[in-house]
């Protein structure tokens, strides 16, 4: 489907003059608004949250090694949810359906401060973020950090820039649709095979948590006259 052209900057001039109310610049000091408003909840639901999984983990004093299941997938999930959060950040900049934008507020707080604890997992297993250029190795399928499963692609996220409407409404659900459906095959993975239980715990949790946005998700595209986004047999049974 093709992103709407016109831009609101065009559309604020068109036809009004320099005095007076600008519906569109309104607009967008309430979505700014909205926004920072979203970043404050996430700095402090994020410190929380980051103090009480710290709090009560580690009690064995187990840590886990560079190359083990738990910290790839603790480095490349932060990867992977920091593109999420960037797309929810544009459908709230831009977006209008209330459900949707619901979703995208609840991907911004949540993922947000997923990244803050497991970056503190990280640093507490004196480890840090994805350094070399390329993820999944600890699944046994290494790869360059851009063709990490389920992220969009340049161009996808320039149409999502652009896209306006029910073009844009179509197009974040299907790229995150896509992209949850990624994490989920990272956090399967990681459920199975981390050596913390804490971490298998996160492993399980994502892959409930996303399937119920998935399931979301595809309902309201149906719901709204796009086709639901395929989603393998072995994840529609789970």
């Amino acid at each position: 489907m093709t992103a709407a052209t016109d831009s609101p900057e065009t559309g604020a001039t068109d036809g009004i003059g320099g005095d007076g109310p600008n519906p569109v610049e309104d607009a967008a000091g309430r979505s700014n608004r909205l926004i920072a408003l979203v970043l404050v909840v996430v700095l402090i639901f994020g410190a929380g949250v980051v103090g009480w999984r710290i709090g009560r983990s580690h009690g064995d004093g187990t840590t886990p090694g560079r190359n083990s299941v738990d910290v790839g997938f603790f480095q490349d999930m932060s990867i992977h949810h920091n593109q999420a959060v960037g797309m929810a950040f544009t459908y709230l900049a831009n977006g209008t359906d209330p459900l949707l934008r619901q979703i995208a507020s609840e991907i911004v707080v949540y993922q947000a401060s997923e990244i803050g604890v497991m970056g503190e997992y990280l640093g507490r297993w004196g480890q840090s973020g994805t350094e070399t250029g390329r993820v999944m190795a600890w699944m046994g399928m290494s790869m360059p950090a851009d063709q990490m499963t389920g992220l969009a692609s340049k161009d996808d996220l320039s149409q999502l820039d652009a896209a306006r409407g029910a073009d844009l409404d179509q197009l974040f659900t299907r790229l995150m649709i896509v992209h949850h459906l990624g994490g989920i095959h990272m956090a399967e993975f990681a459920a199975k095979h981390a050596d913390i239980a804490e971490v298998r715990r996160w492993g399980h949790s994502m892959v409930d948590g996303q399937l119920g946005e998935i399931s979301e998700m595809n309902r309201w595209r149906v719901e709204h006259g796009f086709a639901a986004v395929k989603v393998p047999d072995s994840l529609s049974h789970s």
